[in-house]
C-alpha cells in the first residue's frame, strides 16, 4: 500500500510551497498518490493552481492540529503525505456537495472511506498506532461537522457522556466507595453509547476512552500555554500596537524603493 509520486514511483519527497509566507498554508507543487491494493486504485492529491493567496481547495494546512497542541502532534512530519491527500479528498467531496452532484448523506459515506484511507496511510508511514487512531478520531468527527450538524452535535453529546463515565469510574471507586457494578457500568458507558452510532460505533467507543485518557493531558497543555500566550500578546501590544514616539521604528510593509535603498546601502 505505497505512496507514489506523479510517475508512479515510490514517494520520496513531498513538494510544497508555503503560500502566503505569513500563513501556515501550503500548495502542492507535484501531485502525490496512495493506493491500498492495486495501482489502478490510486487516490491522487492534484497539483494546486499557483496563487498568491490560494482559496479553499487550492491549499492545504497539512495536519490540521491547533498550534496549542503542536507539542503533542505536529502539523507536519510522517503524517504530511496522508494529510495532504486527505485534504484534497475532503475538498473534492465538499465541492461536489456545493455543486449539487453529491448529497450530504452520500458525502458522509464517502468520507468514511476517505478517513479510513487516511488512517491506513498514517500506519503505512509508521506513525504510531495510538497517534494514528487519535488523528483519525478527529477527522472522523470533522466529517459530521462538515456534512451533518445534527449528527455532529449528537456524536459530541454521546462522546461527552462516554468520557464522563470513564472519568467518573475511578472517582466512584476510590472516593465514594460505590459498588463494583456502578463503577463497571460507568466505565462501560462509551461502549453503551456507541450502540447509537451504527456503522461509526468504533468512533464513539474509541473517543470515550481516548478522551478520558487525554483530558488531563489537554488541560495541562492549555494551562502551560496560556501564560505564554498572555505574555506574548502583552509585549506585542506595547511594542507594535501603541502609538510610537518620534524616531521609533514603524511596523508595516516595505515598499520597492525601501528595498532598493536597503540593498544599495
Amino acid at each position: 500500500m505505497p505512496f507514489v509520486d506523479a510517475d508512479m514511483n515510490r514517494l520520496k519527497t513531498v513538494e510544497l510551497g508555503q503560500v502566503p509566507i505569513t500563513v501556515g498554508t501550503f500548495q502542492l507543487r507535484s501531485r502525490i498518490g496512495y493506493y491500498e491494493l492495486t495501482e489502478a486504485d490510486v487516490t491522487w492529491a492534484p497539483v494546486h493552481v499557483p496563487a498568491d493567496r490560494p482559496g479553499p481547495g487550492a491549499r492545504t494546512d497539512l495536519a490540521s492540529v491547533p498550534a496549542i497542541f503542536w507539542s503533542l502532534i505536529a502539523s507536519y512530519g510522517r503524517q504530511t503525505a496522508p494529510a495532504v491527500i486527505h485534504d484534497a479528498e475532503c475538498w473534492r467531496v465538499r465541492a461536489a456537495v456545493a455543486a449539487g452532484t453529491m448529497t450530504n448523506g452520500a458525502a458522509l459515506v464517502e468520507r468514511i472511506h476517505i478517513d479510513r484511507r487516511f488512517r491506513l496511510g498514517l500506519r503505512e508511514l509508521e506513525v504510531a498506532p495510538f497517534r494514528s487512531w487519535l488523528m483519525w478520531t478527529f477527522v472522523a468527527f470533522e466529517r459530521y461537522e462538515k456534512h451533518s450538524i445534527p449528527k455532529f452535535l449528537a456524536m459530541l453529546v454521546l462522546a461527552a457522556i462516554g468520557i464522563a463515565g470513564v472519568v467518573f469510574a475511578p472517582i466512584a471507586w476510590f472516593v465514594f466507595g460505590m459498588p463494583v457494578w456502578v463503577v463497571l457500568g460507568s466505565a462501560a458507558l462509551p461502549i453503551a453509547t456507541s450502540a447509537f452510532a451504527g456503522q461509526s460505533w468504533r468512533l464513539l467507543a474509541w473517543a470515550g476512552y481516548l478522551g478520558a485518557l487525554l483530558l488531563p493531558v489537554a488541560i495541562l497543555q492549555v494551562a502551560a500555554y496560556l501564560p505564554y500566550a498572555a505574555i506574548e500578546n502583552l509585549v506585542w501590544f506595547f511594542v507594535d500596537w501603541l502609538p510610537h514616539r518620534n524616531g521609533s521604528p514603524t511596523i508595516g510593509p516595505v515598499d520597492a524603493k525601501n528595498i532598493k535603498r536597503a540593498s544599495a546601502s
